[in-house]
């Protein structure tokens, strides 16, 4: 039997999701998983209702320096969406 593995796909056709992917590393099972700052960008892009609170919760939880890396990188490719990330790093 194989066990069930979540996965959660997002997509985007922004220029930048090919640096994104770049930066994958595995997970302990050898998943890839994107970085911090490129899936908070990738879940802003998404403007989907559940990104909504993922936002919150990972940002809620992420060191200064995390945090630091997150508003370069947003800041860099989403630049007017960087209002909207420091809402969502003040109620996480």
């Amino acid at each position: 039997m194989i066990a069930a593995t979540p996965l959660n796909i997002l997509s985007s056709d922004q220029n930048w999701v090919v640096e994104a992917v770049a930066t994958a590393r595995k997970d302990d099972v050898g998943m890839p998983i994107v970085d911090l700052p490129y899936l908070v960008a990738l879940k802003l892009d998404a403007s989907r209702g559940i990104d909504q609170g993922d936002l919150t919760r990972m940002l809620g939880f992420a060191s200064d320096a995390d945090l630091t890396r997150v508003r370069e990188i947003v800041g860099r490719l989403l630049p007017t969406d960087r209002d909207d990330l420091e809402q969502y790093i003040a109620i996480g």
